[in-house]
């Protein structure tokens, strides 16, 4: 059969009786393709929803490579896809929200990487009563802020009265917006448990709906959990629903903060941003007491990322390297990056060859060579370690 006549099948075909079928099958198991009621012309007596499926098949001959991916901050957030941004308390992820709205709504590069501007609505449901400062300290911010306790998720979701609200100010003036940034989670989960997968799977269908109505990027703003290393707080669904995350952390000796990109759908990860909150002075209270605020402040990103690596710890990078190109695994995981690993137990074997990291004589010595030069890696961010797989981190 040719591809016309498939396409003609496709586009003339109407309902089949399935239980019928379904019930021939079940009660036959040796039934075959010539037992099912055959197709019919007409598709015009289609059910509506079998039209609505029937229009949105398409053939695969038809598919061409996408090669630009409509960003708006190239190589971190795509245009209509749904990301989250995490770190542990005061680590200044509000101020790394504003700066990324006030970058996009005014069309400016950020970190280094290309700004496509868009329309920007900040919801600030953990705001606070400092939230106005922030906004004030930004020089001419161009965006929408809505600051007010708002619920996502139950019966009392406001999802569908904050997408028409969005829809009517872009009726009114100054087209559809482009990103919605929800500071935070825990603030829009109403009483729901971040937890418990139903309630993410119903935070999750009113994102989509926001997403579907506004056409934005909706970017949530969340915190780590009791042990930083397990990632965001929460169900792991979120993780596997969003396209990309940013993990946030900070530098207890030099006070920089480092935003990378952990996670990334059908792209690369390892993208980083290091920045300092510079305290800025916005005025006088009535007791003369300065009142301040913070500001995004980019570091020079080859110093605040350049790191010192010993002989045996570039050592054991180019060991990884060699057996990532010889025999890494991409595992498709939500907790996973999506670039090649190797198990941890064949790189730790791979650098305990006598001479391979280290010049000791005996394994013991070797080994604490390498458990010292995996802390030092770890640390510097260039490997990452998850159940006992090991990866390299890509930089940009």
């Amino acid at each position: 059969m040719s591809v016309e006549d498939v396409r003609a099948a496709l586009h003339h075909a109407q309902d089949v009786n399935l239980p019928d079928d379904l019930d021939r099958q079940r009660t036959n198991p040796q039934a075959t393709s010539a037992s099912v009621t055959p197709l019919r012309a007409g598709g015009d007596q289609l059910r509506p929803r079998a039209k609505a499926l029937l229009a949105a098949a398409v053939w695969s001959g038809d598919f061409e490579a996408s090669v630009d991916r409509d960003y708006l901050v190239k190589g971190w957030l795509d245009r209509g896809a749904v990301s989250v941004i995490y770190g542990p308390s005061n680590v200044g992820k509000s101020f790394l929200a504003l700066d990324l709205a006030h970058h996009i709504a005014k069309g400016l590069q950020w970190g280094g990487r290309r700004v496509n501007a868009g329309r920007v609505l900040y919801l600030a449901a953990e705001g606070g009563t400092t939230f106005a400062n922030r906004v004030a300290a930004l020089q001419d911010p161009a965006f929408w802020v809505l600051q007010v306790p708002l619920t996502l998720t139950g019966k009392d979701s406001a999802a569908v009265a904050l997408s028409e609200m969005m829809q009517h100010l872009a009726a009114t003036g100054g087209g559809k917006f482009d990103l919605i940034i929800l500071d935070t989670l825990s603030r829009v989960m109403g009483g729901n448990d971040e937890n418990a997968a139903p309630d993410i799977a119903d935070l999750v269908h009113n994102l989509d709906h926001i997403r579907r109505g506004t056409g934005a990027h909706v970017l949530i703003v969340h915190h780590t959990g009791k042990d930083a290393g397990r990632g965001a707080r929460g169900h792991s669904s979120l993780r596997a629903a969003i396209d990309t995350e940013i993990e946030l952390s900070r530098d207890d000796e030099t006070g920089v903060i480092t935003a990378e990109v952990t996670k990334q759908r059908d792209g690369p990860t390892g993208y980083r941003f290091a920045y300092c909150l510079r305290q800025v002075e916005l005025g006088r209270d009535s007791d003369g007491d300065p009142v301040t605020t913070c500001l995004v402040e980019p570091t020079d990103s080859a110093q605040a990322g350049r790191v010192v690596l010993s002989d045996a710890a570039q050592k054991a990078v180019g060991i990884l390297d060699k057996m990532v190109a010889e025999g890494g695994e991409v595992i498709r995981h939500p907790s996973y990056p999506g670039t090649p690993c190797v198990p941890l137990a064949d790189w730790r074997e791979a650098c305990l060859l006598e001479g391979a990291v280290s010049s000791a004589k005996d394994r013991d010595g070797r080994g604490k060579t390498f458990l010292r030069v995996r802390s030092d890696l770890e640390a510097a961010h260039i490997i990452l370690i998850r159940d006992e797989r090991v990866w390299k981190v890509q930089h940009a």
